[in-house]
């Protein structure tokens, strides 16, 4: 597909805006971010107006998330500019999601996202303990979240997530229950739980490397089930591995994702997904300025197209993330040799007790959820490479 065919945006599809600007850089973070200098605000607005200028949109949207970096930077008038735009594409009861940190949450942006249509935001907490925060070098006050939760909801937002990370290298099980414990008394919507991931190219990757701490798989496991069994009590199911929702309150936007649905990304390193074909903005500010303000003619640097049996095993592979499991039925779309190898793995997968099938589902079991990760790279890498001709059966 040429780069002027992705910028169609189809009906029903979402959109991703990323926006790479932080006050200070995480130790754990390494998406694309950075500390904005003279002038990069205005590079950055002139440049979204270049590539929201070359999209084309069929029909309405279903789901809008802004992401970073910290889309809670953006002062009040750039919510208003750059929010009109998305405000005029998203069906009137889309679900619509700025992330913020603590330290960004003003009386004047909540009104500008409330304005807009915003309502669903995402605080990323990551823990109350000073402890830790400090440990990830990212302290604040934890006094506040309270009285800032209460005001988002005194603001009128339907839906608020709260991001916590557990299983940090040294972290207690007393910390994690206390800060599980905080979190549900402050009563949010939905619940993000993620496993820190090491990154090697961070500040937290090479500190903890220098002082020769390092995760545990048996700790990190022990750790994910008491945070599941903690938050199953408190009234939150687990839709996905790390997603946890009050009963109507699943992210759909995330939903879109892992059901392989088609999306569109904004901004520096921003990734998109229009049917069969996965692609790339170039990373950086100013690569990203200079591609989007080029002729249609130049096609992003990392496009490819997903199809056949690699598709399906991708469908898949995000279909097991998900709590309510895949169809069987999706093995019989495979190649012969593809679904036997499949089919086989996913047998002794059963046996071991990682896999169950239940109404022409299959789910992944608690013990295949601790190990689904390595579920997934197995499927990808071992048998991805047997289907040479890249078609499935139609």
């Amino acid at each position: 597909m040429s780069r002027a065919e992705l910028n169609q945006i189809p009906t029903g599809a979402a959109l991703y805006f990323h926006v790479p600007f932080c006050s200070s850089i995480c130790d754990f973070c390494a998406f694309d971010k950075a500390k904005p200098s003279p002038g990069d605000w205005d590079l950055f607005r002139k440049s979204f107006e270049f590539e929201w200028s070359s999209l084309y949109f069929e029909g309405n949207i279903d789901s809008v998330f802004w992401g970073g970096g910290t889309p809670g930077l953006l002062k009040s008038a750039d919510i208003l500019r750059f929010g009109e735009k998305f405000r005029e594409v998203i069906r009137p009861e889309g679900e619509w999601t700025v992330e913020l940190t603590p330290l960004c949450v003003t009386p004047e942006k909540m009104e500008a996202w409330k304005e807009v249509g915003v309502n669903r935001l995402s605080l990323g907490v990551q823990s109350f303990s000073p402890r830790l925060l400090e440990a990830m070098g990212r302290p604040y006050e934890t006094s506040k979240i309270e009285q800032i939760v209460s005001s988002i909801r005194s603001g009128g937002f339907a839906r608020l997530n709260l991001d916590l990370i557990i299983a940090f290298p040294g972290e207690s099980r007393e910390e994690l229950v206390a800060d599980l414990e905080k979190a549900v008394a402050l009563d949010p919507d939905h619940l993000s739980v993620y496993c820190l991931t090491l990154e090697e190219d961070t500040a937290l990757y090479a500190r903890l490397a220098k002082t020769g701490q390092a995760s545990d798989p048996e700790e990190e496991a022990d750790l994910y089930e008491i945070a599941w069994d903690f938050l199953d009590d408190a009234g939150y199911e687990q839709y996905e591995i790390s997603n946890f929702a009050k009963k109507g309150a699943r992210c759909h936007h995330h939903m879109n994702v892992w059901n392989m649905g088609s999306w569109r990304g904004l901004g520096p390193s921003a990734a998109s997904q229009i049917e069969e074909v996965r692609f790339q903005n170039p990373h950086g500010l100013r690569d990203w300025a200079e591609f989007v303000s080029s002729p249609e003619e130049l096609e992003f640097p990392d496009m490819v197209r997903t199809s056949g049996d690699e598709r399906l095993l991708e469908l898949l592979v995000f279909g097991l993330r998900m709590n309510d499991g895949v169809s069987e039925s999706i093995l019989g779309k495979l190649s012969d040799r593809v679904q036997s190898s499949v089919g086989d793995f996913l047998t002794r997968l059963e046996l071991e007790g990682h896999v169950t099938r239940k109404n022409s589902q299959l789910r992944l079991s608690r013990m295949g959820r601790l190990v689904a990760d390595e579920i997934s790279r197995c499927i990808l890498s071992k048998f991805s490479l047997h289907d040479q001709s890249g078609g499935g059966k139609s």
